[in-house]
């Protein structure tokens, strides 16, 4: 069994254990050893039976060509965090996928990518490293999603679309095809995405208009 560390110990990293828990089910291939938490009163906690094991500095201590890591925060911005000081200390990431996924086999997923359950991707969709894909959304053909995106649930993309590194995709919001959302951008919630926008602005409402850069 391949042993993981989840970075990160809010309400996304219990999340992620549960696809964890939920694709041991099919597949017995994960032993989720607990959390990361930066905050040091946290340390020595449960979250859902599992220990908050320590700091980054955890590692130091430990026998890190045994284990992988996986992001547990949705923010792209703690995400990017949470890589660059795992990567300092050479550690490897892995993905997981909830087994209810329905998606093609033309679809690459790039390393330390969570995607939960109810979701559908269809066909020719390439998601990058480090990106998180809540409940219930949709991707259509050729979407390319890049690094640290996170897709909130209930959001829904059409074919064509692209999302720029980073972007924060808010819940239940929706983008028309063919369109495209620049670096660190967020879409807020209920938007409904129907010109290209912009890199590092917020954008709301239907249509989608960016209220601040």
């Amino acid at each position: 069994m391949q042993k993981v560390v989840i970075l990160g110990a809010g309400g996304f990293a219990r999340e992620v254990l549960w696809v964890f828990r939920e694709a041991n089910k099919v597949n017995h291939q994960w032993e989720v050893l607990g959390f990361i938490d930066e905050e040091p009163e946290n340390h020595g906690k449960l979250i859902c039976d599992l220990p908050i094991l320590g700091g980054f500095e955890w590692f130091k201590k430990t026998d890190k060509s045994e284990i992988e890591v996986i992001c547990g925060a949705g923010s792209p911005e703690t995400k990017k965090h949470f890589v660059e000081k795992a990567k300092s200390l050479g550690l490897d990431f892995c993905s997981v996928i909830h087994p209810n996924v329905r998606m093609s086999r033309y679809v690459e997923i790039g390393k330390g990518t969570v995607i939960t359950a109810g979701n559908i991707i269809t066909t020719q969709v390439k998601i990058g490293k480090y990106v998180s894909l809540n409940l219930d959304c949709t991707l259509g053909h050729d979407d390319a999603i890049e690094n640290y995106c996170n897709i909130a649930p209930g959001s829904h993309l059409s074919g064509n679309v692209t999302l720029k590194e980073g972007v924060d995709f808010g819940t239940g919001a929706v983008i028309l095809q063919g369109l495209t959302v620049g670096k660190w951008s967020i879409i807020g919630a209920g938007a409904v995405v129907t010109r290209d926008i912009p890199d590092h602005v917020t954008a709301v409402g239907i249509p989608a208009r960016a209220v601040k850069g």
